[in-house]
């Protein structure tokens, strides 16, 4: 039986700001996503762009692979090592959690990128709304247990708090996307 690991009143109220915040952008990525014209769905929203339908896909991927490891111990792979890694997650990463944006033209990993939807638009964010779920679920319980994190590919290995706050403003950086969906 494992002995759940102490967390201070503030390292928990900063937890509750960070579940806060993904569930704000879990709700307002579905509620754009649900408020496209149908004919939008799968049109992309600029030129060589994906389309919603393949932005909520490749949502549902990441979710996906953030759960294998929180269940089976698989990691996403990661894309960069030694110092190059250091150097991103030194730099970049305070960058995007501070001011909440992802730089533009960071490459998705190829575990990451949609193929066809696999599902029309209600399912695929009925599945979406699922997997965040099961995912806030079992990374708060594996907080608790005194879990190291996750692995990013670009990243490395990150606090369960960082990762939620990543994946947070990652739905904002899709949600921001699909909204300039033409009609």
């Amino acid at each position: 039986m494992t002995t759940p690991h102490r967390v201070s009143p503030r390292s928990q109220a900063r937890w509750d700001a960070a579940a806060d915040e993904h569930e704000v952008a879990l709700a307002a990525y579905l509620h754009s996503a649900s408020a496209l014209p149908q004919a939008s769905w799968t049109r992309p929203w600029g030129e060589g762009k994906w389309t919603p339908a393949q932005i909520t896909e490749h949502l549902t991927r990441a979710y996906e692979a953030l759960l294998d490891e929180l269940r089976e111990g698989r990691p996403m792979r990661e894309k960069l090592a030694g110092w190059r890694q250091k150097m991103v997650r030194i730099v970049i990463l305070p960058h995007i959690l501070f001011h909440r944006t992802i730089p533009l033209r960071v490459p998705s990993p190829r575990e990451m990128r949609p193929g066809e939807p696999r599902a029309g638009r209600e399912g695929a964010l009925q599945a979406l709304r699922e997997l965040a779920g099961c995912f806030t679920a079992e990374l708060s319980a594996a907080r608790e247990r005194g879990s190291p994190g996750l692995t990013h590919p670009y990243f490395g290995k990150l606090e369960p708090i960082k990762v939620l706050r990543f994946v947070a403003i990652h739905l904002d950086h899709h949600r921001k996307q699909i909204e300039r969906t033409p009609a």
